[in-house]
């Protein structure tokens, strides 16, 4: 017990100086020491540690001012670890290399003809992509990422807007990696897990909604994810804004994602009238329809402005759960543009809990659909790699 102990603070201590690095290159011992307030032979000892096993490197004598003897700068060492990144969707599989310091590489996206051809397709990734390009322990995990709530218990996967194999998906994907370490995670909390760290999230409080197929939400309390990464603690786009409303793959009645998402819009527009923007157009995406608002489209601002008033019924709901402080909008929702933005400022002026929602703020995301390949880097690496061990083999859900 008090070897497992040590090795859970060295693994801690590893950690925090590495992420130290990642956010100050070029800091110096002296500097983490005082920043981690550890000691400075500790400090210096793990640092070897971290240089020895090629996670950083030392660049040599900074350009301090200071007088004396200048500090030596530390930094991360790029292309020598990664994390290969899975993204399921429906009859497409996506698959990117991840370099522990932030850069993707090798992205494809295939074709598949049956949900049986997931776990084939990731294997023949690894083994015929990325282990042709780098050695098998530069490898340090496999996360396959599902717009899905992941149930850690019973190991499975719910999915409304996704076909997975009848049976047993998740042992399927463990049997097909069985010498590495493989993480199965929901794609709103990779999402998320990009916010926060590339833009610096200062909020301990915030919701991240992400707008796909389907709407999903991932919660930070008191700057911890909610439930992990398997969105199995909050259905957000099963809310329901209309219990009378059109029954839902999940059973429910008049749910947001059915009522306000893609799929909805054409019946939409065509209940308030034609739209000469859009009348052309087989199927409408926010897209569509946040750029014929843009120009002024008349049809196409009202359904806006439902889209949001349904919205934020849902999110004063969901404030007076929770109350975060910042609710970012991500995905697809961005395509709304900037009016969708103020209809939801409105509606939460004059709906919900006043002392609640008048504290709280809405923006859409800073970053772009790739950060969900980076999201499920850094959260694997932070949550579940361990410096300590041999991560072969080793399974972790969310």
């Amino acid at each position: 017990m008090k070897l497992v102990n040590q090795q859970l603070i060295k693994n801690t201590n590893l950690k925090q100086l590495y992420n130290s690095i990642y956010q100050n290159p070029g800091i110096s011992r002296a500097q983490l020491a005082k920043d981690s307030h550890l000691s400075k032979t500790a400090v210096s000892s793990l640092v070897d540690e971290l240089i020895a096993t090629r996670f950083i490197y030392d660049s040599g004598t900074s350009g301090s001012t200071n007088v004396g003897r200048k500090p030596n700068s530390l930094m991360l060492k790029a292309e020598q670890y990664y994390v290969t990144v899975f993204f399921l969707e429906e009859q497409k599989l996506n698959a990117a290399l991840v370099d522990i310091t932030g850069a993707s590489s090798f992205y494809v996206q295939m074709e598949l003809l049956s949900p049986d051809g997931y776990a084939p397709k990731c294997r023949e990734y690894v083994y015929d992509t990325v282990l042709q390009q780098i050695q098998k322990n530069q490898l340090l995990g496999i996360c396959v990422v599902v717009p899905a709530m992941i149930d850690p218990d019973k190991q499975e996967i719910f999915a409304t807007t996704l076909n997975l194999p009848e049976k047993d998906f998740v042992g399927e994907i463990q049997r097909t990696f069985p010498d590495f370490s493989v993480a199965i995670l929901n794609d709103t909390a990779c999402f998320a897990y990009a916010e926060k760290v590339y833009t610096q999230i200062t909020e301990k409080d915030f919701a991240f909604i992400n707008f796909g197929k389907g709407i999903g939400a991932t919660l930070f309390i008191h700057n911890e994810m909610l439930g992990h990464a398997c969105a199995s603690y909050t259905q957000f786009g099963h809310y329901s804004i209309n219990p009378k409303g059109k029954l839902c793959s999940c059973g429910n009645r008049g749910c947001l994602e059915l009522m306000i998402g893609e799929d909805s819009l054409k019946e939409r527009i065509a209940r308030i009238g034609n739209s000469p923007a859009l009348k052309n157009t087989d199927s409408i995406t926010y897209a569509d329809l946040g750029q014929s608002s843009v120009y002024g489209d008349v049809i196409s601002r009202k359904v806006i402005h439902d889209i949001a008033y349904e919205f934020s019924l849902a999110l004063c709901n969901l404030i007076c759960i929770v109350h975060p402080k910042l609710i970012i909008i991500g995905g697809k929702g961005r395509d709304l543009g900037p009016l969708f933005l103020r209809e939801i400022q409105k509606c939460l002026d004059t709906t919900g809990f006043r002392r609640m929602v008048d504290s709280v703020s809405v923006r859409y995301s800073q970053l772009d659909s790739g950060a969900l390949y980076n999201g499920a880097m850094k959260y694997f690496f932070d949550i579940h790699y361990n410096f300590t061990q041999d991560m072969g083999g080793s399974f972790f859900i969310g």
